[in-house]
């Protein structure tokens, strides 16, 4: 049993090593009915980092380009009643020129779940979203509004890996991906478990975080 699951998560991590090695960066635009901006981190003052500055500049360049009219950017923050990830991420965006695109800010989320779970309660589950994130976080992205519910989705890279990630620290970011994707289906089969009991959904979402 153990060797199984340790063989399970050794071939999850290959997968995403391979992903991330070999996604191309240069694409064609892609075209959909919203782009999510998915939330990296932000710090007590609401500065995001570095990985959500080069989300909300991807999305920026996406939007200008006419790929899509919406964009969402999702992300709570540091602790409750302090600025968001979304809030500093649609900053940055507008800085950097959105054109024409509708701003929706989704500010409660701490996890990609919640990210999915919260954006789709936004937009149309059956919408085509274009979802922008790094390239080695875009399975558990796909995995995430999938499970939540998404039918069409197109995934586009705003880097490889974080620019701050490199040498072992990125080996590490890999290693605690490849672990993220077996958290995230736990979480997720009580947050199911949950609904069929009758937990509270409030209750329920937290379990997501």
């Amino acid at each position: 049993m153990i060797r199984a699951a340790l063989l399970l998560w050794a071939a999850g991590l290959f997968a995403i090593i391979l992903w991330t090695l070999l996604w191309p960066l240069d694409r064609p635009l892609p075209q959909g009915d919203a782009i999510i901006c998915l939330g990296a981190g932000v710090d007590s003052a609401g500065r995001i980092d570095q990985a959500s500055t080069k989300r909300a500049e991807a999305c920026a360049e996406l939007a200008r380009a006419g790929a899509a009219p919406i964009v969402v950017f999702t992300g709570g923050p540091l602790r409750p009643g302090l600025p968001t990830s979304a809030d500093g991420m649609a900053e940055i965006a507008q800085r950097a020129g959105l054109g024409g695109a509708l701003v929706l800010l989704e500010t409660a989320s701490y996890s990609t779940l919640q990210n999915a779970l919260y954006s789709l309660e936004l937009i149309a589950t059956d919408a085509r979203l274009i979802l922008v994130t790094e390239a080695f976080h875009l399975p558990r992205a796909w995995a995430s509004f999938t499970v939540m519910g998404a039918r069409d989705l197109t995934l586009y890279p705003s880097e490889r890996l974080r620019q701050s990630q490199r040498g072992g620290r990125a080996w590490g970011m890999l290693l605690r991906e490849s672990l993220a994707i077996w958290f995230n289906a736990g979480r997720f089969t009580a947050w199911r478990i949950g609904g069929a009991l009758g937990v509270d959904d409030t209750a329920r979402a937290a379990w997501l975080r």
